[in-house]
């Protein structure tokens, strides 16, 4: 049997693994193949005889005697002429497609589902996103100044070109944007902040490259980043990067917005980014913060992708995605990957399933005044959900100040 192995690279930033081979594939996994979700299904292995003997579907084929057949009962009266998930018409845009846009439609009346794959390239990819970013923008009604954290990446270098055709339609000061990206090696490579340069200057907007020095001058601290999170890393471990690097963002932004007299920050969030948070939010309990605008405390923080995929932003900067990937570090944080897992499986039988249930919490939190509120933590300017646990939070709060000494004096407000 063909291995396909041999031609495929399943990459990780942990390196390369392999693929499972054909014949190692389960029933379960066969269904999942062919679109159709594992649990609706009983196997049953058929001797022939007229008996039937329930077996589980995390068997292969080649554990069940070859001199029996193998029966995938479906365990609803589903209506399978109405849903037909394995039919997906292929719709050739261009000659090199880069992407595929999934436009899905079940349960029609008529029994004529319609289930396509649109390929496109980066440049309709490109045209898509940038005009829903620019949308977003115009219809939120967002006055300038405002900063935007941009990284290098795919996501992020989406939001400058939607930016900056959100000015060139509305005749607005592409010089009242600024975009700023941080440098710290290894976390946020000097190589991203070249790509985002390019990228802002091309676009007419400011950039602004914050070393650590420029970031510990800009926020007050007493001492250099590289220090806090070498004490950070030895006291949460080094799968802390992520939220270490969140937490800087959002710091920086806010603490330009102040300096720009700008009350939006633009960040580059996209789809499984904000739908992974809602899932832990509402997995523990908890009421999810609001998206695609979400005010922390003076800024309101903007989301213009919270809808897009990540791989269709991706598909917009294909070269410069790829070197982002490259430069990243691995992380073995198991809750962080679990949660992301989870978000990418919500589409991965039913592409917009994650769509529609953002959409409609949005449109119920909306209408209950249901949102999560974030409230300062004392006189700094942290924020919380109020669901910390106080030793733990007070001890973090305590590190944090030991490099921030102006926090202990400062007044509630953010800075």
């Amino acid at each position: 049997m063909h291995d396909w192995n041999e031609r495929v690279t399943l990459l990780f930033s942990a390196g390369a693994r392999p693929l499972k081979p054909a014949q190692e594939l389960t029933l379960a996994e066969l269904l999942l193949a062919n679109r159709f979700p594992p649990s609706l299904f009983q196997a049953y292995a058929v001797p022939g005889d007229g008996s039937l003997k329930p077996i589980p579907t995390t068997l292969t084929p080649g554990q069940v005697p070859e001199d029996h057949t193998i029966l995938l009962q479906c365990m609803r009266n589903t209506d399978i002429d109405a849903l037909r998930p394995t039919e997906v018409a292929t719709v050739h845009h261009v000659e090199e497609p880069t992407t595929a846009l999934l436009d899905l439609h079940y349960a029609d009346d008529d029994k004529s589902p319609e289930h396509r794959a649109h390929l496109v390239d980066d440049a309709a990819m490109r045209e898509i996103v940038f005009g829903k970013i620019a949308d977003f923008l115009a219809h939120h009604e967002i006055p300038l100044p405002v900063v935007a954290g941009i990284s290098g990446g795919g996501d992020s270098s989406s939001l400058v070109q939607g930016m900056r055709r959100y000015t060139a339609e509305h005749g607005l000061d592409p010089s009242a944007i600024t975009c700023f990206t941080l440098v710290m090696e290894p976390l946020w490579p000097e190589s991203a902040a070249q790509r985002a340069r390019a990228l802002c200057a091309d676009a007419g907007f400011e950039h602004v490259v914050l070393y650590p020095e420029d970031t510990a001058a800009l926020l007050g601290m007493s001492g250099s980043p590289h220090t806090l999170w070498g004490e950070f890393e030895r006291k949460y471990g080094a799968d802390s990067s992520h939220f270490f690097g969140t937490f800087f963002v959002n710091l920086v932004g806010r603490a330009l917005c102040a300096e720009r007299a700008a009350g939006h920050l633009l960040v580059g969030y996209q789809r499984e980014d904000v739908m992974a948070e809602l899932l832990f939010l509402l997995m523990n309990g908890r009421r999810p913060l609001p998206f695609p605008r979400r005010r922390t405390g003076e800024v309101e923080v903007l989301m213009p992708v919270w809808d897009v995929p990540k791989s269709l932003l991706d598909a917009c900067y294909p070269s410069v995605s790829e070197s982002n990937y490259a430069e990243r570090v691995d992380s073995t944080a198991v809750r962080r990957s679990s949660i992301y897992y989870l978000a990418h499986c919500l589409d991965a039988l039913v592409p917009q399933m994650s769509l529609s249930l953002m959409s409609g919490i949005k449109s119920l939190m909306d209408a209950t005044g249901g949102w999560q509120e974030l409230s300062h933590v004392g006189a700094t300017p942290l924020l919380q959900t109020g669901h910390g646990n106080t030793p733990e939070q007070s001890t973090m709060v305590e590190l944090l100040m030991e490099h921030f000494p102006h926090w202990d004096s400062a007044a509630s407000a953010p800075q």
